[in-house]
């Protein structure tokens, strides 16, 4: 089929899920409808999405990425779908708009070669691992994304604090108790957003030496971004170690703290991850993993 074809019957399809969806009752069977519609579409694009896959660069695993972190105390910056989003002139949902100042700080980060700091993207491996989110993202800016990468270079893995194993108590304690070791005995700084869906959570930071916090605007913090630096710096880089949580910003605050000589990790919700994932593996959001409790280190 063509491409004027499929982008025709894409957008039928697209418009029938959209006009039929209020008539039907329920949300679930709302839901279910959508989706059906959504699986027609990744269908009928099944063969360009595998030509992305084949086309993609490789990535580094996500334990492979961990202990790079921890052996080299590198700093890293973090490319997962809201960042390409922007680079390509689409709005971020949550966390910023379209900023052509922040796109090109963006472009300038993805193509470094630092090294000191590692540049991640999105794991892309298989059709099948991508999940729905992904294959529509690259129905519909995949091209415009593969132009923005260099093919023939071996990226870290943007998963790796966000793609943790919910198939296995033993191997997802394993991989948070690895997570842990880059801040092992280190004081923290993490700089999130005021109000945000960050969570502290204990069990991923009882072995910090301490934990700090600088607050910044959750939102369209790009627009702040000198005080914040300004005010990070005042920190002693050979003490904190810096986390940033602020959606596509803290990609480019990790790098310029990296330069300045601070390790900063581009952290992204990693402990809202955790939460979901001790849900699907225990039961609970709230399940305390006793593995993870260390009593002889307390966070002040």
């Amino acid at each position: 089929m063509s491409k004027l074809k499929k982008k025709v019957l894409r957008a039928l399809l697209r418009q029938v899920a959209i006009l039929g969806a209020p008539f039907i009752l329920g949300a679930s069977r709302r839901t279910r409808f959508r989706e059906y519609f959504d699986s027609r579409i990744i269908a009928l694009h099944h063969d360009d999405i595998e030509e992305f896959v084949a086309q993609y660069p490789k990535v580094w695993s996500e334990e492979e990425t961990i202990r790079h972190l921890i052996e080299h105390r590198s700093s890293i910056c973090r490319f997962g779908d809201g960042e390409f989003k922007l680079m390509v002139g689409e709005r971020h949902k949550s966390f910023q708009d379209v900023n052509p100042a922040l796109n090109s700080r963006m472009l300038e980060v993805l193509h470094s070669n630092d090294p000191n700091t590692l540049i991640a993207i999105h794991p892309v491996r298989d059709f099948d691992g991508l999940g729905r989110i992904w294959q529509k993202f690259i129905i519909r800016i995949g091209r415009e994304v593969l132009e923005l990468l260099e093919r023939d270079r071996d990226y870290p893995s943007m998963g790796a604090f966000r793609t943790l194993p919910r198939r296995n108590r033993e191997e997802f304690v394993a991989r948070i108790k690895l997570i842990k070791q880059i801040w092992d005995g280190r004081k923290i700084l993490m700089v999130v957003g005021t109000n945000s869906r960050f969570t502290f959570e204990p069990e991923l930071f009882n072995n910090a030496q301490s934990v700090d916090f600088l607050y910044a605007p959750a939102k369209n913090a790009f627009n702040e971004y000198d005080d914040i630096v300004k005010r990070i710096t005042q920190y002693d880089k050979d003490e904190y170690l810096i986390m940033p949580v602020l959606g596509p910003t803290a990609t480019i605050l990790a790098y310029d703290l990296a330069r300045m000589g601070y390790q900063a990790i581009d952290f992204g919700q990693m402990p809202g991850t955790f939460r979901r994932a001790k849900w699907t593996l225990f039961g609970s959001e709230d399940f305390v993993i006793k593995e993870l409790i260390d009593t002889t280190k307390s966070v002040g």
